[in-house]
């Protein structure tokens, strides 16, 4: 018997049969306790061998969950269930037979009898005692109910991923092991286990095989093509099966050495919910943790992909609640937080999933409530009028204070907080948008606050990476949280007790005046404080700098634990509202034109060591390693090695699209690989690219893998 192949070359006829079935548009989802039937029905027995024979010839493509993926359709939903409800079973038998188009009626006559019976049971009808007919004349009397979905119980099996043939190597997935919590606090060197690879979200691996001498040498290793649309993914890799989230909820797992399709799972999205950009997956145990467009939180088998437990994330009812960043995994729970705009009233939240019952352990609200601390900075508003404290990146956890660490973004709704309300005791600073907060990571209970920029009427959000960097400060080391806000203001505040350390001004900015060295209270300058019923447009904020886009933003930073020197990529694109054209801070005919950069910083005596200007805008966050390499990617489709000492280019190659997501550096079997992906539709990206001039397709993603000839 063929065991269950999940690659085309090694299981030629499955891919037939797939593309045959997605030819016909094959397979229903019905819900129906019986089979409308006269005579016979299917039996338990024959679904069960239908089950191996799906996963041996259909899952490669379309999942062990039946669900699909990208443009091949699932074998269950409601698409199906419109097409085939109220129809004999034996016009999808007459579908099924024609399959593969190479040979039709290639498969054993029981086969195809067996795989009907598994589709059958799968998509809620009852087994019966008499065996589904082989004779397509007694199928024709056998009725499709088309009835409402009910959920199915899964009951996998454990299928073994050994591939036969001399050419076909053993499958990843027959090796891949649990990940504890004690390889996430200190990831194994090959691996890529969380977004910016460490709970201290520093960016940076200690992989040195690619460096400077031979970085020149990189060159495409694989590439795949991703579903087209905006996302931000962070790939995961663990024991060399890399795992990808792309655009349209797509979660799909690869051979990281060489492309190899392992598995993939789609979610089936509800009416009216349109998939949304996030930055990627969790890995935790025999297990890999999705946030879907739709906010549920999933389990899926590693392995297999399949389906193991499904959360709804309780939004009480508000629908515009969307899930931006990655899951991150402390101590057995998925945390995560919600991204919800002016329409969410009462605003955003952070939640913790237990991952053993899927279940919600705690929440923490980031907008304060009415007679709770901290409510009272809102203005005298009332919940419903409170809106925002979204939350676009995962926290980073440090295990010996057993904190969390997030950074809520400010509110859209900033005319209600314009003017102070004269209620006593009141303020408008709005807690805890543009905070750093350290939650306990048991309970979710707020330990700390440490507020970057009350009230902000800018847009100018503090909601990016926070980095756990131990720090001399004034003599004696600290731990310190570090994060920059839009400003280009880098600031470090004590990670045990949020105590104000010091900031980093870039000069990126023109509105802020003075920072207080004692507390890090910002002196706003007179054109940065919009008029009492203004409208915020561009034309009121002319000559802001930066422009709401940021002097950084999304792109996240990363720092060499072993130089102390933090990278940071931004632009230099503030607007003239009045004329339309870009300007420049600092206008200089010998940067003009040069929008983005790269900046080093030394932590230790904060200066600058060197600033590294190009033409486009940052697309990608940056990654270095042990090795003195700095990956980073830009708007204009490059993606580029550069030396951490100068910045100078090493490398560099031009992509299909933006690489607007995150890149992370692997090993597999001794071989060190770089890898990114490219989108289209990212809103950071697509308004870069406007600022800078920059033409790119409007469709199309692909992730990139790179490595050193074999040679």
């Amino acid at each position: 018997m063929i065991e269950p192949q999940l690659n085309y070359r090694a299981n030629p006829l499955a891919k037939f049969l797939i593309l045959g079935l997605l030819a016909t548009g094959f397979f229903v989802l019905f819900d129906s306790p019986v089979l409308a039937q006269t005579p016979g029905g299917y039996t338990a027995e024959q679904a069960a061998q239908g089950e191996i024979a799906y996963e041996e010839q259909c899952a490669v493509c379309h999942g062990y969950n039946l669900e699909g993926f990208g443009f091949v359709p699932a074998l269950s939903g409601n698409f199906f269930s419109r097409r085939w409800g109220d129809r004999p079973v034996s016009d999808l038998a007459t579908n099924l037979q024609r399959m593969p188009p190479t040979q039709p009626g290639g498969l054993d006559e029981q086969v195809y009898n067996q795989l009907l019976a598994f589709m059958l049971q799968r998509n809620g009808v009852e087994a019966g005692t008499t065996p589904l007919p082989l004779a397509m004349t007694d199928l024709q009397g056998l009725t499709i109910p088309a009835q409402a979905l009910v959920p199915t119980a899964l009951n996998p099996r454990d299928p073994s991923y050994d591939t036969k043939g001399p050419l076909v190597p053993v499958s990843r997935l027959n090796s891949l092991t649990p990940v504890t919590d004690a390889m996430l606090l200190e990831p194994p060197a090959d691996d890529w286990l969380i977004w910016r690879r460490t709970h201290e979200n520093l960016g940076h691996s200690p992989l040195t095989q690619i460096n400077k001498n031979n970085a020149a040498d990189l060159e495409a290793i694989w590439t795949w093509s991703l579903p087209s649309g905006a996302n931000m993914m962070t790939p995961l890799v663990h024991d060399g099966v890399l795992f990808a989230y792309s655009n349209g909820d797509v979660v799909q797992a690869f051979d990281a050495a060489n492309g190899d399709l392992l598995w993939s799972y789609q979610r089936e999205l509800t009416n009216g919910v349109a998939p949304s950009s996030k930055k990627g997956v969790a890995i935790y145990d025999d297990k890999i943790i999705v946030p879907t467009s739709d906010v549920h939180l999933l389990a899926l088998d590693a392995k297999t992909g399949r389906l193991v437990w499904d959360h709804e994330i309780d939004t009480s009812g508000e629908t515009d609640f969307q899930i931006k960043s990655a899951p991150m995994v402390v101590n057995g729970r998925a945390i995560i937080g919600m991204t919800g705009q002016t329409s969410v009233a009462g605003g955003n939240f952070i939640v913790a999933i237990d991952l053993e019952s899927g279940q919600e352990d705690w929440r923490f609200y980031t907008i304060a409530r009415p007679d709770e601390p901290g409510g009272n900075t809102w203005n005298n508003l009332s919940l419903d009028e409170r809106t925002g404290g979204s939350v676009w990146n995962p926290g980073s956890y440090d295990p010996e204070l057993n904190l969390l660490y997030f950074g809520p973004a400010p509110t859209y709704d900033t005319n209600s907080l314009r003017v102070r309300s004269d209620a006593a005791g009141v303020t408008n600073d709005a807690l805890y948008t543009n905070s750093t907060i350290a939650l306990n990571a048991d309970t979710g209970e707020l330990v700390w606050h440490y507020q970057h920029m009350p009230n902000d009427q800018l847009d100018h959000d503090w909601a990016y990476e926070r980095q756990i960097i131990n720090l001399p400060v004034e003599g004696v080391m600290r731990k310190a949280i570090v994060t920059g806000g839009k400003e280009a203001i880098f600031e470090a505040v004590d990670a045990a007790t949020g105590d104000y350390l010091f900031s980093i001004d870039l000069d990126m900015q023109n509105v802020i005046a003075e920072i207080d060295p004692r507390t890090g209270e910002k002196t706003l300058t007179q054109q940065a404080v919009p008029e009492p019923g203004a409208v915020l447009d561009g034309l009121s904020l002319n000559g802001i700098c930066p422009n709401a886009l940021g002097a950084r933003n999304m792109q996240s930073s990363s720092y060499n634990p072993a130089t102390g020197i933090l990278y940071i990529p931004m632009q230099d694109t503030c607007i003239n509202n009045l004329t339309g054209q870009r300007w420049q801070k600092y206008p200089d005919a010998s940067s003009d034109g040069l929008w983005g950069m790269v900046k080093a910083i030394d932590l230790e005596t904060r200066e600058v060591l060197w600033t590294k200007r190009q033409f486009a805008p940052p697309a990608s966050g940056n990654l270095t390693t042990d090795s003195g390499i700095l990956f980073s990617g830009s708007v204009d489709r490059y993606f580029r090695a550069v030396d951490q000492e100068d910045g100078s280019v090493l490398w560099q190659q031009r992509l299909d699209n933006s690489p607007s997501s995150y890149p992370i550096t692997y090993r597999v079997d001794g071989k060190q690989y770089v890898a990114v992906a490219t989108n289209s539709g990212s809103f950071l990206a697509n308004n870069m690219e406007r600022a800078a001039g920059i033409n790119n397709p409007p469709s199309g993603a692909t992730l990139w893998v790179f490595a050193l000839p074999s040679d």
